[in-house]
């Protein structure tokens, strides 16, 4: 009976101190670990749209759309642009429902891309901006634009 009592009781020591080393080293994060992204919407009643992009509580950047000159500080009308300012990685990309793309993708922070060409005036067209990385991608769709 002792050598059966001894050997349960070493099998629970080792199963407590494993356990307890568990507990103690907690959970390992991952270096891949989505962001927590969320957007802010601003919309003009020229057409124009600003997206704003946090991560982590961060302000990243943005996408928009200029409907006019001086929009957003571009120069030309009818501007797409993706703005990175945050140095996390991660860049910002800014389509619209034609095809047409204003990326930071693998540029370093901050940088803007923009993409000029005209749209005929009234020319709905939905604007989308995502906070993208190698394969990970989180958007903000549906956003309407007009020239």
């Amino acid at each position: 009976m002792k050598t059966r009592g001894k050997k349960a009781a070493s099998m629970a020591a080792a199963a407590t101190a494993l356990a307890t080393g568990l507990v103690l080293a907690g959970p390992v994060g991952s270096a891949s670990a989505a962001p927590d992204v969320y957007f802010i919407t601003y919309t003009y009643t020229d057409g124009s749209a600003r997206v704003e992009v946090y991560n982590n509580g961060d302000f990243a950047g943005y996408g928009a759309w200029a409907a006019n000159p001086g929009d957003f500080g571009s120069s030309t009308g009818d501007t797409l642009i993706a703005y990175d300012k945050l140095a996390d990685g991660y860049g910002i990309e800014a389509t619209l429902s034609d095809g047409r793309k204003a990326t930071t993708r693998g540029h370093s922070s901050p940088y803007t891309d923009v993409t000029t060409g005209n749209l005929d005036e009234g020319a709905m067209r939905t604007l989308k901006v995502c906070l993208v990385k190698d394969t990970f991608s989180d958007c903000k769709t549906g956003v309407g634009v007009h020239a």
